[in-house]
Protein backbone atom coordinates (compact mmCIF):
# COMPACT_ATOMS: atom_id res chain seq x y z
CA UNK A 1 0.00 0.00 0.00
CA UNK A 2 1.32 3.72 -0.81
CA UNK A 3 1.95 5.19 2.27
CA UNK A 4 3.72 8.85 1.73
CA UNK A 5 2.79 10.85 -0.82
CA UNK A 6 3.66 13.81 -3.53
CA UNK A 7 2.04 15.41 -5.72
CA UNK A 8 3.05 18.84 -7.77
CA UNK A 9 1.29 21.06 -9.98
CA UNK A 10 3.67 22.63 -12.97
CA UNK A 11 3.32 25.37 -15.28
CA UNK A 12 6.17 26.10 -17.81
CA UNK A 13 5.54 29.26 -20.12
CA UNK A 14 7.55 31.08 -22.80
CA UNK A 15 5.64 33.89 -22.56
CA UNK A 16 4.31 34.82 -18.85
CA UNK A 17 6.67 35.74 -15.38
CA UNK A 18 5.77 34.14 -12.11
CA UNK A 19 4.01 37.02 -10.70
CA UNK A 20 1.27 36.94 -13.61
CA UNK A 21 0.59 33.58 -12.78
CA UNK A 22 0.76 33.76 -9.59
CA UNK A 23 -2.12 36.30 -9.97
CA UNK A 24 -4.03 34.09 -12.74
CA UNK A 25 -3.85 31.29 -9.87
CA UNK A 26 -4.10 33.68 -6.55
CA UNK A 27 -2.30 31.31 -5.31
CA UNK A 28 1.94 31.15 -5.00
CA UNK A 29 4.51 28.75 -5.86
CA UNK A 30 6.16 26.01 -3.68
CA UNK A 31 9.09 26.56 -6.07
CA UNK A 32 9.95 29.03 -9.28
CA UNK A 33 11.67 31.04 -11.21
CA UNK A 34 11.75 32.84 -13.95
CA UNK A 35 13.24 32.74 -17.69
CA UNK A 36 17.10 33.55 -17.52
CA UNK A 37 17.22 33.25 -13.53
CA UNK A 38 19.44 30.87 -12.04
CA UNK A 39 18.10 27.08 -11.64
CA UNK A 40 18.62 25.42 -8.22
CA UNK A 41 21.93 23.60 -10.06
CA UNK A 42 22.97 27.12 -11.14
CA UNK A 43 22.77 28.52 -7.97
CA UNK A 44 24.39 25.89 -6.10
CA UNK A 45 27.03 25.32 -8.79
CA UNK A 46 26.85 22.50 -9.58
CA UNK A 47 28.78 21.26 -13.21
CA UNK A 48 25.96 21.01 -15.54
CA UNK A 49 25.52 21.89 -18.83
CA UNK A 50 25.25 25.70 -19.24
CA UNK A 51 21.15 25.26 -20.38
CA UNK A 52 20.86 24.01 -17.24
CA UNK A 53 21.93 26.77 -15.31
CA UNK A 54 18.95 29.35 -15.89
CA UNK A 55 15.46 28.75 -16.95
CA UNK A 56 14.87 29.01 -20.35
CA UNK A 57 11.57 29.20 -19.88
CA UNK A 58 9.19 30.32 -16.60
CA UNK A 59 8.66 27.97 -14.01
CA UNK A 60 6.41 27.78 -11.52
CA UNK A 61 5.28 24.58 -8.79
CA UNK A 62 2.60 24.06 -6.04
CA UNK A 63 3.40 20.92 -4.33
CA UNK A 64 1.92 18.77 -1.22
CA UNK A 65 3.34 16.29 0.52
CA UNK A 66 1.58 13.85 3.26
CA UNK A 67 4.21 12.13 4.31
CA UNK A 68 2.07 9.57 6.70
CA UNK A 69 -1.84 9.82 5.67
CA UNK A 70 -4.01 8.17 8.21
CA UNK A 71 -4.75 4.57 8.37
CA UNK A 72 -8.21 5.23 6.91
CA UNK A 73 -6.78 6.29 3.58
CA UNK A 74 -5.88 3.76 1.29
CA UNK A 75 -5.65 5.22 -2.15
CA UNK A 76 -2.50 6.34 -1.88
CA UNK A 77 -3.20 9.54 -3.37
CA UNK A 78 -3.78 11.46 -0.12
CA UNK A 79 -1.77 14.64 -1.49
CA UNK A 80 -3.14 14.58 -4.68
CA UNK A 81 -6.63 14.84 -3.22
CA UNK A 82 -5.22 17.82 -1.29
CA UNK A 83 -3.75 19.53 -4.52
CA UNK A 84 -6.62 18.81 -6.47
CA UNK A 85 -8.90 20.68 -3.83
CA UNK A 86 -6.75 23.96 -4.25
CA UNK A 87 -6.23 23.42 -7.76
CA UNK A 88 -10.01 23.09 -8.50
CA UNK A 89 -11.64 26.58 -8.22
CA UNK A 90 -8.98 27.70 -10.60
CA UNK A 91 -9.51 25.13 -13.44
CA UNK A 92 -10.65 27.91 -16.05
CA UNK A 93 -7.19 29.89 -15.35
CA UNK A 94 -5.05 26.27 -15.58
CA UNK A 95 -6.86 25.94 -18.57
CA UNK A 96 -5.86 29.25 -19.72
CA UNK A 97 -2.16 28.42 -19.06
CA UNK A 98 -1.95 25.83 -21.27
CA UNK A 99 -2.89 27.95 -24.39
CA UNK A 100 0.66 28.91 -23.97
CA UNK A 101 2.81 26.47 -22.27
CA UNK A 102 2.45 23.26 -20.34
CA UNK A 103 0.73 22.12 -17.09
CA UNK A 104 1.24 18.76 -15.45
CA UNK A 105 0.31 17.69 -12.60
CA UNK A 106 4.02 14.81 -11.11
CA UNK A 107 2.84 11.97 -8.17
CA UNK A 108 5.04 9.86 -6.67
CA UNK A 109 4.06 7.69 -3.70
CA UNK A 110 5.74 5.52 -1.09
CA UNK A 111 4.84 1.54 -0.97
CA UNK A 112 5.18 -0.24 2.45
CA UNK A 113 6.16 -3.70 0.63
CA UNK A 114 7.00 -4.90 -3.19
CA UNK A 115 3.68 -3.77 -4.39
CA UNK A 116 2.56 -0.35 -5.35
CA UNK A 117 -0.95 -0.85 -4.72
CA UNK A 118 -3.01 2.33 -5.08
CA UNK A 119 -6.97 3.51 -5.99
CA UNK A 120 -7.79 6.53 -8.42
CA UNK A 121 -11.03 6.79 -6.96
CA UNK A 122 -14.00 8.34 -8.99
CA UNK A 123 -13.89 12.35 -7.67
CA UNK A 124 -10.18 12.27 -8.29
CA UNK A 125 -10.34 11.14 -11.78
CA UNK A 126 -12.77 13.51 -12.06
CA UNK A 127 -11.77 16.60 -10.94
CA UNK A 128 -8.32 15.35 -13.11
CA UNK A 129 -10.26 15.87 -16.17
CA UNK A 130 -11.74 19.51 -15.40
CA UNK A 131 -8.08 21.06 -14.67
CA UNK A 132 -6.69 18.90 -18.19
CA UNK A 133 -3.32 18.08 -16.83
CA UNK A 134 -1.26 15.26 -17.80
CA UNK A 135 -0.51 13.43 -14.50
CA UNK A 136 3.01 11.69 -14.41
CA UNK A 137 3.66 9.29 -11.07
CA UNK A 138 5.86 7.04 -9.78
CA UNK A 139 5.70 4.38 -7.19
CA UNK A 140 8.84 3.90 -5.17
CA UNK A 141 8.39 0.10 -3.45
CA UNK A 142 10.27 -1.58 -0.42
CA UNK A 143 12.42 -4.21 -1.69
CA UNK A 144 11.05 -6.16 1.66
CA UNK A 145 14.42 -5.54 3.53
CA UNK A 146 12.92 -2.51 5.08
CA UNK A 147 15.11 -0.33 2.45
CA UNK A 148 13.08 1.69 -0.90
CA UNK A 149 14.49 0.32 -4.48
Amino acid sequence: MIRGNRATFTVRSPTRTVSEISSMLGLEPTNSGDIGELTPAGRSGRDVAPQSRRYAETYWSLSTVEHSPGASDETGFSALRALLAVLRPHSQQVSELREDGETRIWWSGDSDSEQGGFVLQIDVIESLEKLGCDVYGTAYLDDGEGADV
